[in-house]
């Protein structure tokens, strides 16, 4: 039997020109405060936003 085992969880922020990524965000947070965090940081940015995109890595266990 083969198990996903969560590894870690990202934010990436697509911006106009490239994109950012939060690392070693809080693997039981929620999708909602995973958006509040993109969004409080995209307010930061000197160029625009245009998506917020939740990265989850799993490690797939054989049992």
């Amino acid at each position: 039997m083969v198990t996903a085992k969560i590894k870690g969880t990202k934010v990436v922020l697509k911006l106009a020109e490239g994109s950012q990524t939060i690392s070693n965000c809080n693997t039981k947070a929620t999708d909602e405060e995973l958006y509040a965090l993109g969004n409080a940081v995209s307010k930061l940015e000197a160029q625009r936003v245009d998506a917020i995109t939740k990265v989850v890595e799993t490690a797939l266990i054989n049992e």
